[in-house]
C-alpha cells in the first residue's frame, strides 16, 4: 500500500509538472514533447554574424516561424536558438551569458531584446537611412539601382509606406537622362512606374 501511494504521488507530480509546462501562451497549447530533433528537422539557419543589420532580424523571424510550428516553452526557444549561434555570434553569447544570475531563466523575449541590442544598433540603422536618402542611380543600370533602392528602403519605411512616397523617393535618385525620358508621368502604382522605367 505504501509503495502504491508513493507511485501515485510521483504520478501526480508528473501530471502537475506537465500541466505547468503545457500552459497556454498566446492561445496555443505548448507541445512539451517537441524535442531538439524535431527542431533540427525544420533545418534552422545558423547565425554567425550580420553584415547587414536586417540579416539579424531575418534570423530571429525565421526562428520564430519554426518555434510556432513546434509550440515550445520560452526557455527551450532560447536553448535551441543559442545552439544555432556559431563563431562570432557564439563568442558574443558566451561573453554575455555570465551577466545573468546563475540558474535564472532566460526567456525568448529577453534573448531577442539583447540580440537586437547587439546586432541592430540604432546608429547603424540611422546610417542606412542616410545612405538611402543619398542613393542615386549614377552609372548603375536600372536593375542595379532598383536592387539597391529596395535593400535600403527596408531601413527607411516611413519614406516608402505609400505608392506616392515610394515613387518620389525612387525618382529622387534617378539619373537626369532617365528623369527626362520619364517626363512627368502620373503613375499611381510603384510597380507600374518601375515597369515604365525598365521599358
Amino acid at each position: 500500500m505504501e509503495g502504491m501511494q508513493q507511485n501515485m504521488e510521483a504520478t501526480l507530480r508528473h501530471i502537475v509538472e506537465n500541466t505547468h509546462h503545457g500552459a497556454n501562451l498566446g492561445g496555443h497549447e505548448i507541445n512539451q514533447y517537441s524535442s531538439f530533433k524535431h527542431f533540427m528537422d525544420t533545418k534552422p539557419l545558423i547565425f554567425k554574424e550580420a553584415v547587414e543589420p536586417l540579416q539579424a532580424d531575418d534570423w530571429i523571424n525565421t526562428m520564430e516561424q519554426k518555434f510556432c510550428l513546434l509550440r515550445m516553452t520560452e526557455q527551450l526557444k532560447v536553448e535551441y536558438a543559442v545552439h544555432q549561434l556559431h563563431r562570432p555570434a557564439r563568442i558574443w553569447w558566451s561573453h554575455h551569458l555570465p551577466t545573468y544570475l546563475k540558474g535564472s531563466p532566460i526567456t525568448w523575449n529577453c534573448f531577442t531584446t539583447i540580440f537586437y541590442g547587439n546586432y541592430i544598433l540604432l546608429g547603424l540603422v540611422e546610417m542606412k537611412v542616410s545612405e538611402f536618402m543619398r542613393l542615386s542611380q549614377g552609372t548603375k543600370t536600372m536593375k542595379e539601382y532598383l536592387h539597391a533602392f529596395n535593400n535600403l528602403a527596408l531601413y527607411a519605411l516611413k519614406f516608402v509606406n505609400t505608392n506616392p512616397k515610394k515613387i518620389a523617393s525612387f525618382e529622387r535618385g534617378l539619373s537626369p537622362k532617365m528623369l527626362k525620358t520619364m517626363g512627368t508621368g502620373t503613375q499611381a502604382n510603384f510597380n507600374t512606374y518601375i515597369s515604365d522605367c525598365l521599358i
